[in-house]
């Protein structure tokens, strides 16, 4: 670069100007020094400083490899200085590469544990990093095993009998404080039978779009094209949640948890009040109150079972149930086994399911991609580039929806781009087939048919919207 400017530091902090061999401590340091420096070729460190509001020594610090760059400022750098789609998406997976290497380096051998570790602890920079970025780095996971439990007493048991009473007692003690991966603390009553009478979610038949009328008076099915109509099927509601499982509601009674009973007006508690709920093919699943713990409904009754710890967000949908780490943003998978959580990426500002696939958008809401797991089992290739820049992602059995990065414009995402298909809206459901939409104003509920490419009023004024794939042959 001519005329470049210079730092106090004289010449030799020169943008692009390669400040003498790495002088890190292991060989994946100075790898990681010689991408950074590659990647800052023709910037200086003041205007690395000024740009990033890291010091210039500390930015000479990691750009000799005396120092690793945190994770998220890197990937920060990659993205500002690779303008073009592609060569960004492929640079961020070197880099994350690298700095998961150089990371492993510097920490060296690790120590025997006497007992199985715990769920994989938060890659540096987790917290403010990509999240579903591609090839996120997935941490060792040993054998799944069933954790076990410490009880302190602090007197010798010699009895068989005591020893075997001691057992069972250390195997229903809950452990204390953990993430949703290792499990948490088991509320009282969560998978007890409490003596409630045999019920049970009735499957969905008809269209399997739901609303909540204007200030939760009525809850309303719609009869389907060409009727026009809506059934009313409940008298109030706050919010709904519809798929496989059955239609949910809380606000009928109190704040519980409520399934329909197949016909209008039945309606039975199932559970107890909860800060989110996710369905899952034929499961239900619960965020407790204070996001310490996560339940399945046990499908009838009011008896839920534990099977994971605290949380932040749950998301249910054909691939299963995934979860946020309240915190850093990680997202995991339930295995299907209470307290065992499979990782799968970390921080992203949004995430979806369609009936296949996981997608996620990354913290900047720049990019879109897909989780390739269980397509891929090599662990830098869990995530693959899917879509430019969006504001916020939705899907469904009818495929992967996104508003503009402004908010304003739903677009389809078809042939690996997205296709503006109208306006976003209040709220955006997508079903098996078709979208529908509640416009800003709520007034009026709209359906966008993909075979034709138009859309249709269908009811309104509403609050809200619930839409699952019907069953088959209703």
């Amino acid at each position: 670069m001519t005329g470049g400017t210079t730092d106090g530091a004289g010449s030799a902090a020169r943008a692009g100007r390669r400040q003498g061999a790495p002088r890190g401590r292991t060989e994946q340091a100075n790898a990681l020094a010689s991408f950074v420096l590659e990647v800052t070729d023709g910037v200086t460190l003041r205007e690395l400083a000024e740009r990033y509001h890291v010091g210039k020594t500390m930015w000479g610090e990691y750009r000799s490899g005396q120092k690793l760059v945190p994770l998220d400022l890197l990937e920060r750098l990659v993205a500002d200085r690779t303008p073009e789609e592609a060569t960004r998406f492929s640079r961020t997976r070197t880099a994350r590469r690298l700095h998961a290497a150089a990371v492993d380096a510097a920490a060296g051998p690790p120590e025997p544990a006497p007992e199985p570790a715990p769920e994989p602890a938060p890659e540096p920079g987790a917290v403010s990093g990509p999240g579903p970025s591609p090839g996120p780095r997935t941490p060792p996971r040993t054998p799944p095993q069933r954790r076990r439990h410490r009880l302190a007493v602090g007197v010798t048991v010699t009895a068989a009998v005591a020893v075997v009473a001691l057992l069972l007692l250390v195997a229903l003690l809950p452990s204390g404080d953990e993430d949703i991966s290792a499990g948490g603390k088991l509320p009282s009553g969560g998978a007890s039978q409490d003596g409630s009478p045999p019920v049970r979610a009735a499957p969905l038949t008809g269209t399997g779009v739901f609303a909540i009328g204007p200030g939760g008076d009525g809850v309303l099915q719609w009869d389907g094209p060409g009727a026009g109509d809506w059934t009313r099927i409940g008298d109030t509601a706050k919010r709904l949640w519809a798929g496989p499982a059955g239609l949910f509601a809380t606000g009928v009674r109190g704040d519980g948890l409520f399934a329909y009973g197949g016909s209008p007006g039945r309606w039975h508690q199932v559970g107890e009040p909860g800060a989110d709920f996710a369905i899952s093919g034929t499961r239900v699943y619960r965020l407790a109150p204070d996001r310490g713990s996560v339940h399945v409904w046990d499908g009838r009754g009011t008896s839920w079972t534990w099977v994971g710890g605290p949380a932040s967000r749950l998301y249910g949908g054909g691939p299963g149930l995934f979860a946020t780490n309240p915190k850093d943003g990680r997202i995991f998978k339930y295995t299907g086994r209470p307290g065992e959580w499979e990782f799968v990426g970390t921080a992203g500002a949004d995430f979806a399911l369609t009936d296949r696939h996981l997608y996620g958008l990354t913290p900047d809401r720049a990019m879109v991609t897909r989780w390739l797991a269980p397509e891929t089992r090599d662990a830098d290739e869990k995530w693959t580039w899917a879509a430019g820049p969006a504001g916020a992602l939705f899907a469904g059995a009818a495929g992967l929806f996104s508003t503009d990065p402004t908010g304003t414009r739903l677009r389809h995402y078809a042939k690996n781009a997205w296709h503006d298909i109208g306006p976003a809206g209040a709220e955006v459901r997508v079903a098996g087939r078709e979208v529908f939409v509640l416009t800003d104003d709520r007034t009026s509920v709209r359906r966008w048919d993909p075979r034709t490419d138009t859309w249709t009023r269908v009811g309104g004024p509403a609050g809200t919207l619930a839409v699952t794939v019907p069953r088959a042959g209703a």
